[in-house]
């Protein structure tokens, strides 16, 4: 048993999520983010993107009459959710989102996205980024006026450049980091609430 399998096993959340059901340790992230910030709504119509293996979507699904979940991996089937298997970044796949929503009618654009980790860390950050930055796009595409925006980004030296690209697109905006994030985790998660459909940049 490798060492990382071995901590993963003696996790917390990774232990609560095999205990309530959550596909991934994950899914507390998006709870405990949503008990601070109130980003999901009753009713409300959200996208997924990272979405595999479904942590964030069965809680979005909690709340959402519909999600349109994202991903090039596979997902098993949740009520309410719409799989679509393509790659976030490529228009194709922003063409498949047309099928099941219509643009500025999606109250909420969440992401999970993360990089396929090489060990260089300039490399997997700037990819990140670069996740976030199609994450975003999507976001402005298909958000309605005063919809709301939650991304998982590395923190680096693109980090400042991409928060200020959000806050010129949204009334609040806060990084923030979950307490189920790991502790060595660099990772930090970007709150926007309010879109601004009209906005002057």
């Amino acid at each position: 048993m490798t060492r990382w399998y071995a901590e993963r096993k003696q996790d917390y959340y990774y232990k609560e999520a095999k205990k309530k059901g959550y596909r991934a340790r994950s899914a507390f992230k998006l709870i405990q983010i949503q008990n601070r910030y109130r980003i999901l709504k009753k009713g409300c119509i959200v996208i997924d993107l990272g979405a595999s293996p479904g942590g964030w979507s069965q809680v979005a699904s909690k709340y959402a009459s519909k999600v349109i979940a994202v991903d090039l991996q596979p997902m098993q089937p949740l009520e309410k959710v719409i799989f679509l298997k393509g790659d976030m970044t490529k228009d194709e796949t922003i063409e498949k989102i047309k099928e099941y929503v219509k643009e500025k009618e999606v109250d909420v654009v969440i992401s999970d996205a993360s990089p396929n980790i090489t060990g260089n860390y300039d490399l997997d950050q700037a990819r990140s980024v670069w996740l976030c930055q199609n994450a975003l796009k999507i976001a402005k595409k298909f958000l309605k006026e005063g919809g709301n925006f939650v991304c998982k980004i590395f923190e680096g030296e693109d980090y400042p450049n991409f928060l200020h690209e959000v806050r010129k697109n949204f009334r609040m905006v806060k990084p923030h980091c979950p307490k189920a994030s790991r502790k060595k985790s660099s990772e930090i998660y970007i709150i926007a609430k309010g879109y601004k459909t009209n906005k002057l940049n």
